[in-house]
C-alpha cells in the first residue's frame, strides 16, 4: 500500500469517527470544570436552580425528549437509580427539550415512565446550549457536590446504566 493510499484511509477513518460521534453515538468523558448555573421552570410550575443543590447533592442532569426512543429506554434505569440513592443525596434533573409543539406529551410521558424526580422544561434550549451544544439525546451530565462536572455522556445503549451507576456511587462517597 503506498503512502497516498495509507493517508487517504487514515483520513477516512478519522472522518468516520468524528461523524459517528456527532450523529448521537455514545460519547463520554470526564471533566472537572464548574457546572454553569441555570434556572428552569419545572413541570409542576416551580423554578428549579442548579445552585439549589450545591454543596449537598450529587446531581445528574439528563437531557431528553418525548420523541427520543433511546431516552425513553434509559428512563426506567434513571428512575431506579434515583430511588436507590436519593436518600444519600442524589438528585436527577430531567431536562425536557420538547418544544411547544410536543409540550403536552411531556406530562403523560412523565406519568407513564413514573418519573418521580424534577422534570424541567428547556423549550428554548438555553440550558442545553451550555451543556450539550450538539443536542445529543439522551445526554447526561453528572455533577459532584462541589459543583464540578464529573462526567458527560451522550447517547444510550443497553448496559450503559451499569457504568452510570458506578459513576454515581463513586461521586456519592466523595
Amino acid at each position: 500500500m503506498n503512502r497516498t493510499t495509507r493517508c487517504a484511509l487514515s483520513l477516512a477513518f478519522t472522518v468516520l469517527g468524528l461523524a459517528a460521534t456527532s450523529c448521537g453515538a455514545a460519547s463520554g468523558g470526564s471533566s472537572s470544570s464548574p457546572a454553569p448555573d441555570f434556572a428552569l421552570p419545572a413541570l409542576d410550575g416551580k423554578t428549579i436552580r442548579l445552585s439549589d443543590y450545591a454543596g449537598k447533592s450529587v446531581v445528574l442532569i439528563d437531557f431528553w425528549s418525548t420523541t427520543c426512543d433511546p431516552c425513553l429506554a434509559e428512563m426506567p434505569h434513571l428512575v431506579e437509580l434515583y430511588k436507590k440513592h436519593r436518600e444519600k443525596g442524589f438528585v436527577v434533573l430531567a431536562v425536557s427539550l420538547d418544544g411547544p409543539e410536543s409540550r403536552a406529551q411531556v406530562s403523560s410521558t412523565v406519568h407513564d415512565q413514573e418519573m418521580i424526580f424534577p422534570v424541567l422544561l428547556d423549550e428554548e434550549t438555553t440550558v442545553a446550549a451550555k451543556y450539550n451544544p450538539k443536542r445529543e439525546l439522551p445526554f447526561a451530565v453528572l455533577i459532584g457536590r462541589d459543583g464540578t462536572i464529573l462526567h458527560k455522556r451522550g447517547g444510550y445503549q443497553p448496559g450503559d446504566e451499569a457504568v452510570l451507576t458506578e459513576q454515581v456511587e463513586k461521586a456519592l462517597v466523595q
